[in-house]
């Protein structure tokens, strides 16, 4: 047909071939499934925290035990009574100073989160890592850039950078505060 030409479908530009147009080769998967495993390893629960329920227990079964051990040491006379309270909250307050201090940590541990960020969030992100990221993102319309990051509390330990684009996925780099521990080459 004399028309065809005019309303041919052009190729979409998938991320393999931008990869492939630049010559990069992506984080591989294992790499990222192995780094973030070592993280939630490194950064894990308290010993505290992952016992917190038998630790719970023990502390309140300990407080009148203290009070009785401090009674039997008093021979169980008149003022063993007044020793058992004064022994309990010896005890009471001992635990309160050790968990009020901070000198026990119910620390949780680390969890990752991704979400999607802007083209201007690669400011924060390490200079290689965002230079592909702005390559890649610039080449394939559509795109959209992943920010994973390893989260204890409300701090972030350890970020990851990812770019999707029709069902697919890519890992562009991983970093450890300035310190680039994989990326995209």
């Amino acid at each position: 047909m004399p028309f065809d030409a005019l309303v041919a479908v052009t190729r979409q530009k998938t991320l393999s071939d931008a990869l492939d147009d630049h010559r990069l080769a992506p984080v591989s998967w294992e790499t990222l499934t192995a780094h973030k495993r070592a993280q939630q390893r490194r950064f894990g629960p308290s010993f505290w925290h992952r016992h917190q329920a038998a630790v719970s227990i023990l502390l309140v079964v300990a407080s009148p035990l203290a009070g009785a051990l401090a009674a039997a040491s008093g021979g169980f006379t008149a003022h063993a009574g007044v020793l058992a309270i004064t022994g309990s909250f010896v005890w009471m307050c001992m635990v309160a100073l050790l968990t009020g201090t901070g000198l026990v940590r119910l620390r949780a541990g680390a969890h990752w989160e991704e979400r999607e960020v802007s083209r201007a969030f690669l400011a924060d992100v390490p200079e290689p890592i965002a230079r592909v990221a702005r390559l890649l993102h610039d080449d394939v319309p559509g795109s959209r850039l992943v920010l994973g990051e390893l989260k204890r509390e409300f701090t972030v330990l350890d970020p990851y950078l990812l770019i999707e684009h029709d069902g697919a996925c890519i890992c562009l780099g991983i970093w450890e505060n300035e310190e680039i521990v994989a990326r995209a080459a």
